[in-house]
């Protein structure tokens, strides 16, 4: 969040994919980001991306960070593409503030990080 609240700072009213705000997913790299296109990596266990494939304008909006389990954890499903933990990020009130909402799909998934939607 850090990282993309700097570069709404720089560029005024943009968000940036993760390759321009300067942020490398956790595990590997399996698709390389680009100023036109999104990054993922992976994990044994899960796969990262974010929605955007370059900039947006802050008030567009979108998701800018994602995960998904690629298998079963517990009573999660998991498939690698279903993505249970997102981060949305909108405009706040204030002209160059964001705000990040996570979410995660389900009462089964949220069991295995009960503190995920605390992140602001």
């Amino acid at each position: 969040m850090k990282l993309q609240n700097a570069y709404i700072a720089e560029s005024g009213d943009q968000l940036g994919n993760w390759f321009l705000i300067g942020y490398k997913g956790p595990g590997t790299v399996t698709t390389a980001g680009s100023k036109t296109t999104a990054e993922t990596s992976a994990s044994t266990n899960f796969v990262y991306t974010g929605e955007f494939a370059g900039s947006v304008v802050l008030a567009t909006g979108g998701i800018g960070w994602k995960a998904a389990n690629k298998a079963k954890l517990n009573d999660c499903a998991g498939d690698g593409a279903t993505y249970n933990w997102t981060i949305t990020i909108a405009a706040g009130s204030a002209a160059g503030e964001a705000t990040y909402t996570p979410n995660v799909a389900n009462d089964n998934c949220e069991t295995l990080t009960p503190s995920f939607k605390s992140i602001k």
